[in-house]
């Protein structure tokens, strides 16, 4: 709970193209809830009104999250920013450019914390590249009645793909179902959107191994267990056992 207004740091949120009469109050929902995410801590962040002039949504953060959440804002655009971060980043740029606009974050009375260009960033033009690669993942959903059956793949981060294939390996697929990692080859199609992120839209697939997902430890306790081998005599085996492997 807010104690007194001497506990909160007041950031105003300023867009260019609304005011508090005009702006609808579904697109303030929205914008509401990236910048959640922006600040990250949603127990002590708080919406407090909007005030007049363009329409300036002021936000308050409590005094014993600021140092986190000045921490984590100073991230966006890095290369060590979270995904959630970045992913909120984009989507209030996005919705800015859809309302013509452009807005800034800043200490109420101070300085610029963030730019949100909007409406001014250059698009890159769309890119479609068609190239053959690879897809490491499980295997989540295999199914259709068409000769190209739909394949869809979890990857790293819950990323998914989805794929497609002929029927024979659609079947071999489907007994990976949600079980070991696989990697499937193919010919993929990439497209670049405006925000020059890489997206795929279309995977082909042609072929497919399953991966070994046998604990590292394990697999080196396995080879010390055979009699004469060199591994016993390292000092670091799963290093090895790593660069063999490619991690």
């Amino acid at each position: 709970m807010i104690s007194t207004m001497n506990d909160l740091i007041h950031y105003d949120f300023r867009i260019d193209a609304w005011k508090p009469e005009t702006l609808p109050m579904g697109k303030l929902a929205k914008y509401l809830a990236k910048l959640s995410v922006m600040f990250g801590d949603e127990n002590h962040v708080h919406f407090l009104k909007v005030r007049k002039g363009s329409a300036i949504p002021e936000i308050a953060v409590e005094h014993e999250a600021a140092p986190k959440v000045t921490a984590r804002l100073r991230l966006v655009g890095t290369f060590d920013a979270p995904p959630d971060l970045e992913k909120a980043n984009l989507e209030i740029n996005r919705m800015l450019r859809e309302d013509n606009a452009s807005a800034t974050l800043r200490i109420k009375n101070g300085g610029i914390v963030l730019n949100f260009p909007g409406k001014k960033t250059p698009l890159a033009e769309e890119v479609i590249v068609h190239e053959q690669g690879d897809l490491d993942g499980i295997v989540i959903r295999v199914g259709g009645k068409d000769d190209s059956v739909p394949v869809w793949i979890e990857g790293e981060g819950k990323a998914i793909y989805k794929c497609q294939t002929n029927r024979d390996l659609a079947r071999q697929l489907a007994t990976f179902l949600f079980d070991k990692p696989v990697r499937v080859a193919g010919n993929g199609k990439w497209c670049r959107t405006p925000e020059r992120k890489w997206e795929l839209e279309q995977f082909d697939i042609k072929s497919f191994e399953a991966l070994d997902d046998t604990p590292l430890e394990q697999l080196v306790n396995d080879l010390r267990a055979v009699e004469g081998n060199p591994w016993n005599e390292m000092d670091d085996p799963q290093a090895e056992l790593r660069k063999l492997r490619g991690d």
